[in-house]
C-alpha cells in the first residue's frame, strides 16, 4: 500500500516557547479588544463572532511570520508552520476563555442576557426549556464555548498560514524494499 508519502522534517526553531509566547500575546490582544469594544459601547452579544474570527486569523499570521524569521536561514516547513500557529491559538484561546468568564459574570453581566435573548430567537432551539437555555449561558458556558470554537476554527486558520508562510519542503522518504520471500525448492536451489 503505496498509498500514503512519508515525509522527513526537521522543526528548526524552539517551537514550545513560541507557542506559549505567541499564544499569550493572542490571548492578552482578544481581551483588550473584548474591553475595547464593551467601553466604546459595541458589547459582544455572542462567544465568538467575525471580528474574533478575522482577528484570529491576522494575528496567527503574524506570530508566525515573527517566528520564521528569527529561524535560521528563515526556512519554515508546513509542520513547524501548523504546530506554530495551532498551538498558539490554543493557548490564546484558554487565556482569552479565562478572561471572558470573568467579563460575563463580572464586568458585563448583562452579556448573558443578550445571549439568552440570541438563543431564544434561535430556530434549532425550540426543543429546549427555558431553565435549560438559561443554563446554556452562564459564564461559565460562554466561556467554555469560546474556547471551543476558538480552537475549532484554530484548526482552519493555522492550516491557511502554514500554507502560505512555509518556504521549505519537506523531504519524501523512499519506502523500504521489501524483503523477498522466495522459498528454496527441495534441490537446493
Amino acid at each position: 500500500m503505496g498509498l500514503i508519502r512519508r515525509y522527513s522534517s526537521q522543526m528548526h526553531g524552539n517551537y514550545k516557547k513560541a507557542m506559549l509566547l505567541y499564544g499569550l500575546f493572542i490571548g492578552l490582544i482578544f481581551s483588550f479588544v473584548l474591553l475595547f469594544r464593551w467601553l466604546i459601547v459595541m458589547p459582544v452579544s455572542q462567544p465568538m463572532g467575525y471580528v474574533e474570527n478575522i482577528m484570529q486569523l491576522v494575528l496567527l499570521f503574524i506570530f508566525v511570520y515573527l517566528y520564521k524569521k528569527q529561524l535560521p536561514d528563515q526556512r519554515i516547513n508546513f509542520k513547524e508552520a501548523y504546530v506554530v500557529a495551532l498551538g498558539s491559538a490554543i493557548v490564546g484561546s484558554i487565556i482569552y476563555g479565562g478572561f471572558m468568564y470573568l467579563y460575563a459574570a463580572n464586568i458585563d453581566p448583562e452579556m448573558t442576557q443578550r445571549c439568552y435573548e440570541i438563543q431564544v430567537n434561535a430556530d434549532t432551539n425550540k426543543e429546549f426549556t427555558e431553565a435549560q437555555l438559561r443554563e446554556m449561558v452562564k459564564p461559565s458556558w460562554i466561556a467554555g464555548s469560546t474556547i471551543m470554537l476558538n480552537s475549532v476554527m484554530a484548526i482552519m486558520w493555522a492550516m491557511i498560514v502554514a500554507i502560505f508562510l512555509r518556504n521549505e519542503r519537506a523531504i519524501v522518504v523512499p519506502p523500504k524494499p521489501k524483503k523477498s520471500k522466495r522459498r528454496k525448492n527441495s534441490m537446493g536451489v
